[in-house]
């Protein structure tokens, strides 16, 4: 379509939200431009990762958390989760999982099976950045069933790692753990 669109002398837009290159086909749709003489411009966005932490006050590292961030999808196109799964269950790194709402149980146990401690906090955000947005924060172990509950299909990013403990949400769910 976007080849079609511009020989027809059309400016064409392919507007993208967050990074086109980061699990948005930016690089596919732009090598098939190219092949096809078609000039384009790329104009560079923010990775839903880092939008969606942020918004919540989650660094994607931090001294002494988190060394590294890695991006991950959670939804692949022939049904299999074909990660290097000891790779990613390291500790010292933030796993940002992109479109992983209908696998996070997969996910989550694949992480804990690899040795990642079922306490590694995680953040649930979906809807990220929008006035509606909603998140919710839980540990692996149980992510898989409250990610369930939240009855919600559509744009969810989840990270997975200790900087998690660092939004403030999270530190109000201590404080009242503690009162409780």
């Amino acid at each position: 379509m976007l080849v079609d669109l511009a020989r027809s002398g059309r400016r064409v837009v392919r507007l993208k939200g967050g990074d086109p290159f980061i699990f948005g086909r930016g690089g596919e749709e732009a090598d098939y431009l190219a092949r096809h003489g078609i000039a384009c411009e790329i104009v560079p966005g923010i990775t839903a990762a880092s939008a969606c932490a942020s918004a919540l006050g989650i660094p994607l590292t931090h001294r002494g958390l988190a060394t590294g961030v890695r991006f991950i999808t959670g939804h692949c196109q022939n049904g299999e989760l074909e990660h290097d799964w000891l790779g990613l269950a390291d500790p010292k790194t933030t796993l940002a999982v992109y479109m992983g709402l209908a696998n996070i149980a997969e996910i989550a146990d694949r992480l804990t099976e690899a040795g990642l401690p079922g306490s590694t906090p995680v953040a649930v955000i979906c809807d990220g950045t929008l006035p509606h947005q909603t998140h919710l924060i839980a540990s692996l172990a149980t992510i898989g069933d409250l990610a369930a509950m939240l009855n919600r299909t559509g744009r969810a990013l989840f990270v997975i790692g200790q900087v998690v403990n660092l939004a403030p949400a999270a530190k109000l769910m201590e404080k009242e753990a503690a009162l409780a």
